[in-house]
């Protein structure tokens, strides 16, 4: 492990979002040591595009997840994210829930020896759905889609987090969608600890209902109920965060045959 001669102190900010911030100072700041763990070399139009808007969700962030680290007055494993020809730097440490940002006017000043350094284009950040509107007891997917006008969609919408993917026939799952919110359903009643609202952070932990073949999705909470008690419409489920949540193949609907991957035959010599 690369040992570093003396300790480098700096001051994070808990998501922050504009490198501007961070230049007048208009965020709360915690100390720390950091070490800079990848040089990341940005174009200075991705660069300023950047510290317009410092999203978790780029995929560079993602990719060097593993080298960073946020311990508040501790350690900062970091990047230091700067652009070609310029020393102004910005320091970028991932924690649990946050991501932390540093800022320093010269980067000759950090201890750069054998750090990596990675010369990169901007890609975009992947948009999520982040929220979503729950109705109390929908008979079908036109309550809960905006196609009913009866119902129209209220203004508020209401964080989720989903805890768990059930996987339905494309027939049953149309079913489901229309005749099945009010009927006790088995696969609720599995995974009804996977179920809540949480008031103090007005997050409703639900169960992710869709078909084999759908694109959309209905987010479902039962309330400990084995119907759906609140339900909510999930038009592409590719924008939801589903990364390491457990999905459940409900018969007769069949987990997807992973490709086996060919070798390749070697000559006889």
């Amino acid at each position: 492990m690369r040992k570093l001669n003396q300790k480098q102190y700096a001051a994070f900010a808990a998501n922050a979002k504009t490198l501007d911030s961070l230049r007048r100072n208009e965020v709360n700041y915690v100390p720390g040591v950091f070490e800079v763990t990848k040089v990341i070399v940005l174009g200075k139009e991705d660069f300023e595009k950047l510290s317009e808007d410092v999203s978790p969700e780029y995929p560079f962030l993602k990719d060097n997840r593993e080298l960073m680290s946020a311990d508040p007055g501790g350690l900062f494993r970091c990047l230091m994210v700067r652009t070609k020809g310029e020393q102004e730097y910005m320091l970028i440490a991932q924690g649990r829930n946050s991501l932390y940002l540093g800022y320093g006017k010269d980067c000759r000043k950090v201890n750069l020896q054998d750090v990596p350094m990675e010369h990169l284009v901007l890609e975009e950040p992947k948009a999520y759905q982040e929220h979503a509107v729950f109705y109390h007891r929908p008979h079908d997917l036109s309550d809960i889609n905006g196609q009913n006008l009866r119902h129209p969609a209220p203004e508020r919408q209401t964080e989720f987090r989903v805890e768990q993917v059930v996987v339905l026939a494309d027939e049953e799952y149309r079913q489901f969608q229309e005749t099945g919110f009010l009927q006790d359903q088995i696969f609720l009643f599995d995974y009804q600890d996977k179920m809540w609202f949480d008031p103090g952070s007005l997050c409703w932990h639900c169960v992710l209902v869709k078909g084999e073949n759908s694109r959309d999705g209905i987010l479902v909470e039962s309330e400990g109920y084995c119907y759906t008690r609140y339900a909510a419409f999930a038009p592409d489920c590719g924008k939801l965060r589903l990364q390491d949540i457990p999905v459940h193949y409900e018969y007769p609907a069949k987990a997807p045959e992973q490709k086996k991957s060919r070798k390749r035959k070697v000559p006889e010599r």
